[in-house]
């Protein structure tokens, strides 16, 4: 699937048609890249924590984590990333369901997969979690993500250029928020509270 990535970023109108016949053809060819891509942040984050450090607000002080603690964190990100892209395929398959061009789960999971490799890219910057760096480049991510759902909706799925199909990604758009969302504070309280009774891995200094 990745290969054919460049064609999505040199001609976004005409790039979802053969990412579409590939994932009819290929069902599964999403799962490398969903499982592989997340992986970046979640690897830039354990980096940024150990050995980079960050600081509150109002407060010049540098904080780290222990490696246990940075490696649970890092774990946390991945399945948030994972667990963000499958359901927001279940959300899509759902918001079309009236449609004539409901997806299969597998086409709407290639879609979100997509979708979220703009975000996912950006995370690498958490590698330096400085807050001048971490919110501009989240944001620029979160944008690109947003103009391939709406540019590519239409194209991938099949469905006229109409109001209807701006509906449609409004509401997929409204499911992908509500699920990053809710997937990453579930994780991030597992981190937070461990499961062996509360205890939370001190950080170093």
């Amino acid at each position: 699937m990745i290969h054919l990535i460049p064609g999505l970023i040199s001609s976004p109108s005409r790039g979802w048609s053969p990412i579409r016949e590939h994932a009819n053809q290929h069902p599964w060819s999403f799962v490398p890249t969903l499982m592989l891509l997340p992986l970046l942040p979640a690897l830039c984050v354990y980096v940024g924590t150990t050995d980079v450090g960050w600081s509150l607000f109002g407060s010049d002080q540098e904080r780290q984590l222990n490696s246990s603690s940075a490696g649970l964190l890092a774990l946390m990100l991945y399945l948030t990333c994972l667990t963000s892209v499958l359901v927001t395929a279940l959300a899509t398959r759902w918001v079309l369901f009236r449609t004539t061009r409901r997806p299969a789960f597998t086409v709407a999971a290639t879609f979100t997969t997509i979708l979220a490799m703009p975000l996912l890219l950006a995370g690498i910057v958490s590698i330096l979690p400085v807050r001048w760096l971490l919110i501009p480049a989240l944001a620029l991510g979160g944008l690109c993500s947003i103009l391939l759902l709406y540019q590519g909706l239409p194209g991938y799925m099949q469905l006229k250029r109409n109001d209807q199909e701006r509906f449609y990604a409004t509401c997929i758009l409204a499911a992908a928020i509500l699920v990053v969302l809710t997937s990453g504070f579930f994780f991030m309280e597992l981190w937070w509270q461990p499961l062996d009774g509360g205890y939370v891995i001190p950080e170093n200094g």
